[in-house]
């Protein structure tokens, strides 16, 4: 099964001009030529024009470039065109040089044919490093990937759940310091040449720690984690930026709420994550380890 869609032409133009005003690229566009996936009024067509009142019927090309995992896959979200799903610690958001045919979007990919979905093409909308956890937002094909347009992009909303060290001086903030990468070329680093980077933040709880609600104004590289930690806060459990802890393998960061703009329906869609308990843990000292003798 195809992904198939239908659109009344209200003015004369041409095929590729109207369906690039309907958020089909022109790679797209190609495709669908090459494959003879375009019809006007019920038959084959190819860039041809089309006068107000025609109707061109379209289908997505199908790819075997993305290898189907079939492993858990938790949907908070799912409509026609989007899914937006949890994503674990320890799991890449795309395949890379390591995991080639292991990542969420190749998860994404085994759910979708195990909705019948021949060869399914999804794509990352919303990517989170390997060890954040939460909500992903996922186009269940490359049409609505570009119907994501910049105007859509915009109505895009994130916000994050972060527990870091010790107490903030202030129960809300703005954290604007540009980021850049550093001479290691795997650290993230404050740097006056760094790209803009700004991160709203508001207190929800405190104890020896602290757990914040985050938003991000811009989306750098482990932005949140380098923010937090320049101001001498770094988020539990981050080895990469200072603050280890025993209780939790990875950095206490959950992106927790998501809203964006259908740009099929224009409605406005939301999902949402509780706060985990293991979080709540995280606000009170790590216990200390008990000293143990050398003596056999």
């Amino acid at each position: 099964m195809r992904y198939s869609f239908t659109t009344k032409v209200t003015r004369s133009t041409t095929v590729k001009r109207w369906l690039a005003e309907q958020g089909v690229s022109h790679r797209l566009f190609k495709k669908m030529l090459v494959d003879h996936l375009i019809w006007v009024d019920g038959q084959a067509s190819d860039n041809g024009p089309v006068e107000a009142g025609q109707i061109i019927r379209f289908e997505i090309p199908t790819s075997k470039t993305l290898t189907p995992e079939f492993a858990p896959l938790e949907v908070i979200y799912e409509d026609a065109n989007w899914l937006i799903v949890s994503k674990p610690a320890g799991l890449t958001s795309v395949p890379g040089p390591h995991t080639p045919n292991s990542s969420l979007l190749n998860r994404i990919a085994g759910y979708l044919v195990e909705q019948k979905i021949d060869a399914p093409q999804p794509a990352i909308m919303t990517r989170l490093d390997r060890d954040t956890v939460g909500l992903v937002l996922a186009a269940k094909h490359p049409y609505a990937q570009g119907r994501f347009d910049q105007a859509h992009q915009r109505t895009l909303t994130k916000h994050y759940l972060a527990v870091v060290s010790g107490k903030l001086p202030s129960p809300k903030g703005e954290i604007d310091a540009p980021l850049k990468l550093a001479a290691d070329g795997i650290h993230r680093i404050v740097a006056a040449d760094g790209q803009t980077a700004v991160t709203k933040y508001r207190v929800l709880k405190e104890k020896t720690n602290t757990l914040v609600d985050v938003q991000l104004l811009t989306g750098r590289t482990h932005q949140i984690r380098v923010h937090f930690a320049s101001l001498g806060h770094p988020l539990i459990g981050d080895h990469l930026y200072g603050q280890p802890d025993a209780r939790i393998p990875y950095q206490a960061l959950q992106a927790t709420r998501l809203k964006f703009t259908d740009p099929f329906s224009e409605k406005r869609i939301t999902a949402e994550l509780p706060v985990p308990a293991l979080f709540n843990q995280l606000l009170t000292e790590a216990p200390k380890l008990s000293q143990q003798s050398d003596l056999v």
